[in-house]
């Protein structure tokens, strides 16, 4: 799926994967920070996790491979390019892709867009009706809400888009030779970087993390246990009280169901996380692979073409 200081998770890869190295162990390295397995809140959404980062890992691995396919069609999109100076804009973006600037602007990026996604109807509402509300004070019939909206929603989006481009060192290639890339391929090219940036992140970084992140939480999982069970009978405790009110019944009601579900799903949701972990290397050494193939085609294609004075 898509700005600014190293990320947590950026940092904790990057230190992760260090201290395997120094050590020369390939047991999954401790995180840096303490685990919420023992709180009740995490653990009725342990579950839906697990299931979230197997299915982030297969949708990245798609997105990847789509993007990269793509690849191919580079060189014939632009016209009449110098292939040298396309290939010095390929280059910086596979790299930008690879680098912590990068990682940290698509965090902050993913943050903010499932933000914005959790309250976009809440947002809407108040753009649109603020908007309206202006429009009747002024006596205007016209429907503003809806292009209010849409303006925010586009505005957001471009914003989202220059911060990340601005972790990106193509770009500033590109806007530092505009003029020997010619005028006609900058918004192509733009667009063809922010694209290799964001395949070789996804190949390189992203589900090297999620492969991480998923091994955490499989590692969790008696504990997570233990901590549902406690959750339930603390709950049960209230239901049988004969001194609890009814609003603390019901939210201990709520508390046991919550329980109850969560561990309906536990086992088997861990079962399918530890399998799919086994696949993990495999898959991201293959995907890691044909990127490698699919940039090499796209790096020859730019050196042959003609070389210009």
């Amino acid at each position: 799926m898509r700005k600014q200081d190293l990320s947590p998770v950026a940092v904790f890869v990057a230190a992760s994967l260090a201290a395997a190295a120094l050590s020369g162990c390939s047991t999954q390295p401790k995180p840096v920070f303490a685990s919420s397995a023992n709180e009740s809140s995490y653990a009725e959404h342990y579950p839906a996790s697990l299931l979230a980062l197997r299915t982030e890992y297969a949708a990245d691995e798609a997105h990847a491979r789509e993007t990269f396919a793509a690849f191919t069609n580079y060189p014939g999109a632009l016209s009449a390019p110098d292939g040298q100076q396309v290939l010095a804009v390929v280059t910086r973006a596979d790299a930008a892709g690879k680098s912590g600037s990068y990682a940290a602007g698509m965090s902050e990026q993913s943050s903010v867009t499932a933000f914005l996604n959790d309250e976009k109807e809440t947002l809407n509402q108040k753009v649109g009706g603020a908007a309206a509300y202006a429009a009747k004070q002024k006596d205007c019939t016209a429907d503003v809400a809806s292009p209010a909206v849409g303006a925010l929603d586009h505005a957001l989006d471009k914003a989202q888009e220059d911060r990340l481009r601005g972790h990106n060192e193509a770009e500033r290639y590109i806007e530092d030779h505009q003029d020997a890339l010619g005028k006609a391929n900058l918004e192509k090219l733009q667009k063809q970087a922010d694209d290799i940036a964001l395949a070789s992140y996804l190949v390189h970084v992203r589900v090297k993390e999620l492969k991480l992140e998923l091994a955490r939480l499989v590692d969790e999982s008696s504990a997570v246990k233990k901590t549902l069970a406690q959750s339930d009978a603390d709950a049960q405790a209230v239901l049988t009280s004969s001194t609890a009110s009814k609003g603390a019944k019901a939210t201990a009601q709520t508390r046991s169901t919550a329980a109850k579900t969560a561990t309906a799903s536990i086992d088997s949701e861990t079962d399918q996380a530890k399998q799919a972990l086994t696949d993990m290397d495999a898959r991201s050494d293959k995907l890691e692979k044909d990127y490698s193939a699919a940039l090499d085609s796209l790096e020859k294609a730019l050196n042959n073409l003609p070389k210009k004075p």
